[in-house]
């Protein structure tokens, strides 16, 4: 039987945030405002069932579409056996993805000896930090950091400001995000336009996502912008950071500027994974994530996907 699935809209926030908050896992697609400016591009449908919020999407690659683990309480049996049915009414081989490492008990009780996990690679696992650690930077471990935003604040004395996005002033980090694709030759790329996309649907729900923000300028033009949320009682998630590759300490600044105006209240901040992307894999792992956000795949034991 074919679930009712449909396109995820900004009045769902409440009632997938209600779902969210009954097991705290630390995985960014757990996080409406990912799943609603990623819509889009992953094709993302969500439905609600006894409980628990349902969510499906496609990957990047086109592939043949795929599940998230249900996200609620109640009888986690019935609603996987409601997604293998949905998966078996729409041709597809049933896999569920991006299942937290501490949520496997979870689904391994629900249907004891059923699934198979795997885990295939880092690329999509999150970078997970403490909040305490990007405010002050302290530490061995990121005297480099460190080092990089003393030189931006002596190089630029009186010359940079550090201000709040609001929604009068998203139209200006839109600008921000589409010269700074144009600077570094990504403008047109598939993924790149992707991520446009999804930008421009934060920015455009600014308020209602219950989103913060930051633009660093410099002579007081922009230099970077980011964007994140606070996803659960205990983390933050960095959705985008944007900054000029030329100017020294600029993304360590707008990373730090960030976490000490919003992420006092927080343990963790979440920045997402590095999608393989070898700089990006080096920028995260410089900062010494405090532990990875491990994303499963859990597939029917002897079904060939």
């Amino acid at each position: 039987m074919l679930l009712p699935f449909r396109e995820i809209t900004i009045e769902d926030k409440a009632a997938v945030d209600a779902c969210g908050a009954h097991h705290n896992y630390h995985l960014c697609e757990r996080c409406f405002t990912d799943l609603f400016m990623w819509r889009g591009h992953y094709e993302t449908q969500i439905c609600f069932l006894d409980g628990f919020l349902l969510v499906k999407m496609r990957p990047e690659d086109g592939g043949f579409e795929r599940y998230l683990a249900p996200i609620g309480d109640g009888d986690l049996a019935a609603a996987i056996k409601a997604l293998e049915a949905d998966a078996a009414g729409r041709g597809n081989p049933f896999l569920m993805v991006s299942i937290a490492e501490e949520m496997i008990e979870r689904v391994e009780a629900a249907c004891p000896g059923r699934f198979e996990f795997l885990h295939g690679n880092e690329d999509g696992d999150d970078y997970i930090y403490l909040a305490e650690k990007l405010r002050t930077l302290s530490g061995k471990k990121l005297q480099s950091k460190r080092n990089l935003v003393n030189r931006f604040l002596a190089a630029h004395e009186n010359r940079w400001s550090y201000e709040d996005i609001t929604p009068e002033t998203t139209g200006e980090a839109y600008e921000y995000h589409l010269r700074w694709c144009r600077q570094n030759g990504c403008a047109h790329n598939a993924s790149f336009e992707g991520e446009t996309c999804a930008i421009k649907q934060a920015l455009d729900h600014f308020a209602a996502l219950d989103l913060r923000g930051g633009m660093l300028r410099l002579d007081g033009e922009v230099i970077a912008f980011t964007l994140g949320c606070r996803a659960t009682e205990d983390m933050y998630v960095v959705q985008i950071e944007k900054a000029d590759h030329d100017i020294p300490g600029a993304y360590q600044m707008i990373n730090q500027q960030f976490v000490l105006r919003n992420c006092d209240e927080v343990e963790y901040v979440n920045r997402e994974e590095d999608l393989g992307l070898e700089g990006l894999r080096k920028a995260k792992k410089s900062y010494y994530p405090v532990m990875r956000g491990v994303k499963y795949a859990a597939r029917i034991k002897d079904a060939a996907v």
